[in-house]
């Protein structure tokens, strides 16, 4: 914005000198007859000035100054600082090979890595859950009879945020099979896949999927469940030959693992 300029006008003073001159003159008129004689002029008698009477001043009385109260500002009160609450400890939100039926032992950590079950495999495929949401509690079994493996564990923490857009993609087994296919059932199972009965129950959403896959020659069935449940996901998967029964259902899994996570974020 431009500066407006101002310009400087000049004043003049002008200044009245008021004079009063006051002349008081005596003088004598020459006699008109000549000289009279003259009559001897009594002097005025002096007059007598008052002598200039003094005023007495009164003396100063010394009044003590009272220096001013200092005012304090009014206090404004002040609110306790917000406190954030605790992050929830889920470390019992686990499932255990004491959960299952008999003839389940832990998976080690090879057979793990030959299935491509390691929690580093698994962190890569749910990244997109959430920004800090990172796999915790994994747990793997296996039925040597039954040829199953069955496994579970969270991904946690979830911000408000986070967890209604992951409840939006499970709104519908379309939606949650274009999000999340590949990660519950394999890139090698989305062509198949179709959503699995019975597990639209637990937790706060709740979807499965299941697909069938030829390995090694045999086909076998890949079943998932994924919940949520206040901040945080737990995931329930089931492998198992096609031709045999498994020892437990992936519904059953799903409801034992969100029975554990519910307990935890509870305290009860």
């Amino acid at each position: 914005m431009q500066t407006s300029r101002f310009s400087r006008v000049g004043w003049g003073w002008l200044t009245f000198a008021l004079l009063g001159a006051l002349i008081v003159g005596c003088g004598a008129l020459p006699p008109p007859f000549g000289p009279q004689p003259t009559r001897p002029v009594q002097p005025a008698a002096p007059t007598s000035i008052p002598s200039p009477v003094a005023i007495e001043t009164p003396a100063a009385t010394n009044t003590p100054v009272v220096p001013p109260t200092r005012v304090a500002p009014p206090s404004t009160p002040t609110s306790p600082p917000p406190t954030s609450t605790p992050a929830p400890n889920l470390a019992t939100a686990k499932l255990s090979v004491k959960d299952l039926p008999a003839g389940f032992q832990d998976a080690t950590v090879d057979q793990l890595k030959a299935s491509n079950l390691t929690e580093e495999a698994l962190e890569n495929s749910f990244t997109g859950i959430g920004a800090q949401a990172r796999i915790q509690n994994l747990a793997a079994f296996q039925h040597q009879q039954r040829a199953q493996v069955a496994l579970g564990f969270l991904v946690f923490p979830l911000t408000a945020t986070e967890k209604t857009a992951l409840e939006a993609q499970l709104a519908n087994s379309d939606s949650a099979l274009k999000a999340w296919g590949s990660a519950l059932v394999g890139k090698a199972g989305l062509p198949n896949a179709k959503p699995l009965a019975g597990v639209d129950k637990f937790g706060d959403k709740s979807l499965g999927l299941t697909t069938t896959t030829t390995m090694l020659g045999v086909p076998v069935r890949a079943d998932s469940v994924m919940i949520v449940r206040g901040g945080a996901v737990a995931v329930a998967m089931s492998y198992y030959p096609a031709a045999v029964p498994p020892a437990i259902s992936t519904a059953d899994l799903a409801k034992l693992l969100d029975t554990r996570l519910a307990t935890a974020l509870t305290g009860k």
